[in-house]
């Protein structure tokens, strides 16, 4: 997953039906939680790419270190995958950290791993259980729990309290976010030291283009994304560049690299996307493109 979990749909519709006060809900949290030098941030809406035919092998191939650490704290405290239904991931230059959402009892959770023995830090009257050495978990409520280091956990509790200051504070990526497609499964948004990583990652594939997207990337100083799936990922995208100049050049190049790809496409090459759409405003760009899908 991680900036780029694109999976193949299946009907979602029921899923979108039940779900939207539950994602408004966590990204809500989210943004009060999160400090405001957070430079990533991804929602994952688990409970409708689970059902996804390729689902294991999207997993698979984008799934990190960090969420591994994840799943393996939570492994250890008796929380399986499949209760989790949704999940916000974030990083900073301090670390990684985020919020799942699902229908586990955090409350029995935790009773249960105390008594097991689990180790654990008392603050403010929160049990934060340490299950590894590199990842803590903390139950809010009943069915929202915040994860990361303890030193992480206990940022976010000073921000939920409104002792520190929030994620919601940076009105530039709060603004992107708000830009994204609200019924995408996928949603986020990126900035500082994470954008080039994150797009060259979301814009990797099987291509005999010869693409430097890190030189793209030094033109963005940050870009929202959502991401709604079917036989391909369809991604839209607000790219805000460093000012109208670098737009406008970006706009070309990007421009420039659509017609080359399809040039790649008609003489049989592969490429990283497709059916590029593009538009800009000022030092925003907004872009549609759909790309391929990891094979099941």
């Amino acid at each position: 997953m991680h900036s780029k979990v694109f999976i193949r749909l299946v009907p979602v519709f029921f899923f979108a039906c039940l779900l939207p006060q539950l994602r408004a809900q966590i990204l809500a949290e989210a943004l009060s939680d999160f400090p405001p030098q957070t430079e990533l941030l991804e929602y994952d809406n688990l409970a409708q790419l689970r059902a996804l035919p390729n689902y294991d092998a999207l997993k698979q191939r984008f799934t990190g270190k960090q969420l591994e650490r994840l799943k393996t704290a939570l492994t250890k405290i008796d929380l399986p995958e499949s209760a989790v239904d949704e999940i916000v991931m974030a990083s900073s230059p301090a670390g990684f950290y985020g919020l799942i959402s699902g229908t586990f009892s955090g409350a029995a959770i935790t009773q249960n791993a105390v008594t097991k023995g689990c180790a654990y830090l008392t603050v403010e009257d929160n049990k934060i259980l340490c299950p590894t050495a590199e990842m803590s978990v903390l139950f809010l409520t009943k069915s929202l729990a915040a994860f990361g280091t303890s030193a992480e956990i206990k940022r976010m509790l000073e921000a939920r309290r409104g002792a520190a200051p929030r994620f919601s504070t940076n009105l530039s990526l709060v603004h992107l976010l708000n830009q994204t497609e609200r019924d995408a499964p996928v949603r986020g948004v990126s900035s500082g030291s994470q954008l080039t990583a994150s797009l060259v990652d979301a814009m990797q594939g099987g291509s005999s283009l010869d693409i430097d997207w890190s030189r793209l990337a030094s033109n963005i100083s940050a870009f929202g994304y959502s991401v709604k799936l079917d036989s391909k990922a369809h991604v839209a995208a607000t790219l805000q560049c460093k000012s109208p100049a670098t737009a406008a050049i970006l706009r070309q190049t990007l421009g420039a690299l659509s017609a080359l790809q399809s040039v790649a496409a008609k003489a049989g090459a592969s490429a990283p996307f497709e059916n590029l759409q593009l538009s800009s405003s000022g030092i925003f760009i907004g872009l549609q493109m759909d790309t391929p899908l990891p094979a099941r």
